[in-house]
């Protein structure tokens, strides 16, 4: 608890996010476990994301699977809209294996029947990737997918979603550079 603590200062997130970039494999694994232990909490920190955001670009491929788990389940949509968990998004998707950045899309993909509910299956119900364009950090999140995703059937229902949505994109301030990466 004293570490998370630490971890979630103005100085304290600066002298972890050093030993992550310039520490020997022995030490930052040491570091990485304890961190483990804090992911959901340092999350949406106001300080204690940037330790996460350097856990994604050096940590281990575990620790961004750990990440994309709690993403996934506490609700991509929610997180998104938040300031600084929102980055933390969009590093997975650039730090993130190819499955893992497919995992996040697979989830903005997911439909919810109203704008704070629970993702589901069915056929009914608004993708989250239409809720996030118009959001003002989640749209970055969207724009970094689409930048980022591997191609294959993710990436390819992601952009056939957005695409059957453009009129609707047309409408929101914060998917002018969403259009624009889709050629509209």
């Amino acid at each position: 608890k004293s570490s998370a603590s630490l971890w979630c200062h103005p100085f304290g997130c600066r002298v972890l996010q050093r030993i992550l970039e310039r520490c020997l494999e022995p030490q930052k694994t040491d570091v990485l476990d304890a961190l483990q232990l804090c992911h959901k909490t340092l999350l949406d920190d106001q300080y204690g994301n940037y330790v996460i955001q350097h856990v994604l670009q050096h940590g281990r491929v575990s620790d961004r699977q750990s990440l994309l788990q709690i993403i996934v389940a506490s609700g991509i949509l929610t997180l998104s809209r938040q300031k600084f968990a929102s980055n933390v998004v969009e590093k997975l998707l650039k730090y993130g294996t190819g499955t893992q950045r497919n995992g996040v899309v697979a989830a903005m993909l997911k439909k919810v029947t109203h704008d704070d509910s629970t993702p589901t299956l069915s056929p009914g119900g608004t993708p989250i990737v239409i809720l996030m364009v118009r959001d003002a950090y989640a749209n970055y999140v969207v724009q970094t997918a689409l930048d980022v995703a591997p191609e294959g059937e993710e990436r390819r229902q992601l952009i056939s979603v957005l695409n059957a949505n453009v009129n609707l994109l047309r409408q929101y301030t914060y998917a002018k550079h969403i259009l624009q990466k889709l050629g509209h």
